[in-house]
Order: structure tokens, then C-alpha cells, then sequence
């Protein structure tokens, strides 16, 4: 993979995927959708990757889905799991996936896990969206990710939330996170990275392949208190057309916990 296009770019996973994929050598065109949700991480990002030779950020009025070079990661992940993102958005979204599926161009969606569910609660437009990958026959990777943790996560996410207070008092798990299931940020945008540069397509959910690995997590944080979280509910059913991708390797809880930590800490520093 020699270029590709990020749309998305300060979106958690897709800052995480442009950070590796720089490391990587690949030349990054990325795409900041003024439709995401403000928030005190966006600057700090845009300095940490701006100095980047390989890194450019373009507008999403400049940008045009069919002309992108590479492949095109749609990385919507945290918008759509704190349903921050604007159906104006999501519009746009659908006509320039429709554009590429007609040009048969390499495309990449990420979604939040609760959208592979048999009964998801969608919006209008998020609807849409599942339902054109679902009539996608070509070129298109789709992947469903649980709960993402590691160093810049949303504050919505509980285990941010837990960064702040090492109490389950007044925390409040978000509606869409996917509480069966976790991965480490550098271990999923790897697994994304391969993938997608194999030329798989279809839709797919990545696993760790731990039971209660979310549970694992929070009790990391939480300590004994954190039995009141235990998902003891069934993960829901996942539609038939969506394959299960487990992940090789998985970095230890502790030192994946240890680093967010240290990224919040010094992001709470700047603040001061």
C-alpha cells in the first residue's frame, strides 16, 4: 500500500489507522468531516500528525470520492457510536459510496459493532448506509469494531470516563458501546491495514477472541467494583452475511490501560 485516502481523519480510529500507515511509509490524504463532533483532542491531533511529509488534510468540499488514490478507509466509528454525526453528512456519505461502487474502487467502511446486529435501533440515514454496503457485490471491506480502547478515546467511552474518577459512581456506559468484546487501538488498525492491502472483501466483525475481554478491562480500572458491570446477557445475533475476524495478537490489558492513562494525563496537563 503505497497511498490512501482516510475520511474521518481525527475520528478515533481513523487517526489511530493514519498514525500507523505513516509509520508504515504510506502517503495519507485526510479528510476532516466538519459534521464530527467538536472536541479538545482535534488540535492536539492535527499538530502530532500535521509535521508528517506523507500527511495532508484536505476539506470535505475539496475532496471527490472517485478521484481519491488508494484505497479509501470510511472511518466513522466514534460519530456514528456517539451518533454526533448530521444526516447532511451521512447524505453526502451515501452519494460518494454509490460513486465508487459504480467505478469499482477499493473501499474500506468501519462501523461500530452495534451496527452488525440483526435488530439495530437505526436512523434514517444510518439505515441507508447498511443498506447499500449490504448491496455492495465488489471492492468494498466492510468491518464492524467492539469498543476500541487505548490512548485517545472518546470521553463518552467508559473506560475514559473511568480515567477520571477510579469509581463506577455517576459513569454511564454509552447506549452503542459494544460491552461483549475489546480490542486495543494498535492491534485493530493493524488487523484493518491488512485486510484491507489483501484485497478481502465483504463484511466482517473483529474479535479478540477473550471471553469477557470488556469486563477484563473495566475491572482493570474499577477493581472489584466493576462487578457490577458484567455483561451477564447473550451478545446479541449478528446478521448471517457478516463473518467473524479474530485478531492474532492482543497487547495486555495493563499496558494498554497503562498508555490511555498516560495520554489523558498529559492531555489534561495541556488543559490547565
Amino acid at each position: 500500500m503505497e497511498r490512501a485516502t482516510i475520511l474521518g481523519i481525527y475520528d478515533f480510529i481513523g487517526y489511530g489507522l493514519c498514525r500507523y500507515l505513516l509509520d508504515q511509509g504510506v502517503e495519507i490524504s485526510g479528510i476532516h468531516t466538519e459534521g464530527n463532533k467538536k472536541d479538545y483532542f482535534i488540535e492536539e491531533k492535527r499538530l502530532e500528525i500535521g509535521r508528517n511529509a506523507n500527511f495532508l488534510e484536505i476539506g470535505l468540499q475539496e475532496w471527490e470520492a472517485e478521484r481519491a488514490e488508494g484505497i479509501l478507509f470510511v472511518a466513522l466509528f466514534e460519530s456514528l457510536q456517539s451518533r454526533q454525526n448530521s444526516d447532511d453528512l451521512l447524505k453526502v456519505l451515501l452519494s460518494d459510496l454509490e460513486n465508487r461502487q459504480l467505478k469499482k474502487l477499493p473501499t474500506a467502511v468501519i462501523l461500530p459493532a452495534y451496527f452488525a446486529q440483526e435488530k439495530a435501533d437505526l436512523r434514517q440515514q444510518e439505515a441507508s448506509v447498511i443498506s447499500l454496503i449490504s448491496s455492495w457485490d465488489s471492492n468494498l471491506l466492510t468491518l464492524y469494531l467492539p469498543t476500541i480502547y487505548g490512548p485517545w478515546q472518546p470521553e463518552e467511552c467508559f473506560f475514559q470516563q473511568a480515567m477520571f474518577q477510579s469509581s463506577y459512581k455517576n459513569k454511564k456506559i454509552p447506549d452503542m458501546e459494544w460491552t461483549h468484546d475489546c480490542l486495543y487501538i494498535d492491534d485493530a488498525v493493524k488487523m484493518i491495514k491488512e485486510m484491507a492491502e489483501s484485497g478481502l472483501q465483504g463484511q466482517y466483525i473483529l474479535s479478540s477472541g477473550e471471553q469477557d475481554k470488556w469486563f477484563q478491562c473495566a475491572e482493570e480500572l474499577l477493581g472489584r467494583e466493576a462487578g457490577l458491570l458484567r455483561n451477564k446477557a447473550a451478545a446479541p445475533a449478528i446478521k448471517k452475511s457478516i463473518q467473524v475476524m479474530t485478531v492474532g495478537q492482543n497487547e495486555q490489558i495493563g499496558k494498554g490501560l497503562s498508555r490511555q492513562k498516560e495520554q489523558f494525563n498529559r492531555i489534561q496537563d495541556s488543559r490547565v
